[in-house]
Parts: C-alpha cells; structure tokens; sequence
C-alpha cells in the first residue's frame, strides 16, 4: 500500500493512478489523517462497463443504419451516440 498526501494527489495525478491501475493500494492523507483509499476496480466491473459501452455502439449501428444509412459513417454514428451517452450520464 502506497501513501500520498492530498498536495502529492494534486501534482501527481497520473503517476498515483497508475499505481492504482497497477494494482496496489493508494490512501491519501490530509495533514497526517488518512482520507481515502484508491484501490484498482475488479475486472469483472470493468468488463461489465466495456461491454455496456459496446452495446450501446451495437444499438448505434442498429439505429443509425435507417435513419442514416449512406449519409453518415459508422465512425459518425458512434461518435453521436458516444456524445448522446455522456451527457445523459452527466460526464
């Protein structure tokens, strides 16, 4: 397990997600306290995201091909429907 401070977290971002997506732990501390714990997802979940992402592309395909068959490349219609996706999830 891997301790930073929350001014560590702040600089570095990227590199302590990285120790998380290696696999270990990460508790970050504000003034010596621990505050929270990174800990790296279980693969089942992250399968359970790609495949609902490769779903919704499917769906894309699906629904795209009629309204828009010849107008727009599958590249475009999952672009759109990628950018339909996020902002009903609020990203």
């Amino acid at each position: 397990m891997t301790i930073v401070t929350a001014k560590e977290l702040k600089n570095k971002t990227g590199q302590v997600l990285k120790r998380v997506r290696e696999g270990k732990e990460v508790v970050v501390t504000v003034r010596g306290v621990p505050v929270a714990k990174f800990v790296p997802v279980k693969k089942s979940i992250r399968t359970s995201t790609l495949d609902k992402k490769r779903q919704a592309q499917l769906q894309a395909i699906e629904e795209g091909l009629g309204k828009y068959k010849g107008i727009l490349s599958v590249d475009e219609l999952l672009r759109m429907k990628q950018e339909e996706i996020e902002l009903e999830e609020g990203m």
